[in-house]
């Protein structure tokens, strides 16, 4: 199953994909895209732990589906969240 790599500070973290932009070889799912899904897999893992799908469907109408384990995905939401203390305040 695919781990996430996490980058707390995102600007620039990909400098590979900047001779990509604009090309056939970088496909951004911007505001016009479908919207990405995710399903919860009660048992998805070998050990019996939940784990997460989660779908892309891309322009050219190819489908990426992507798994990870939701204790992986939580800890990076937590991880992300805790950048912005007052994230939900106000709302």
């Amino acid at each position: 199953m695919p781990t996430i790599k996490m980058f707390m500070d995102g600007d620039n973290s990909w400098p590979d994909l900047k001779d990509k932009l604009g090309t056939d070889q970088l496909i951004h799912l911007g505001n016009d895209a479908k919207p990405i899904q995710m399903a919860l897999l009660d048992q998805g893992m070998q050990s019996g732990r939940p784990s997460v799908s989660i779908r892309f469907d891309l322009p050219d109408g190819k489908t990426v589906v992507a798994e990870t384990s939701l204790r992986l995905l939580v800890s990076t939401a937590r991880a992300f969240a805790s950048r912005y203390p007052d994230l939900f305040v106000g709302d």
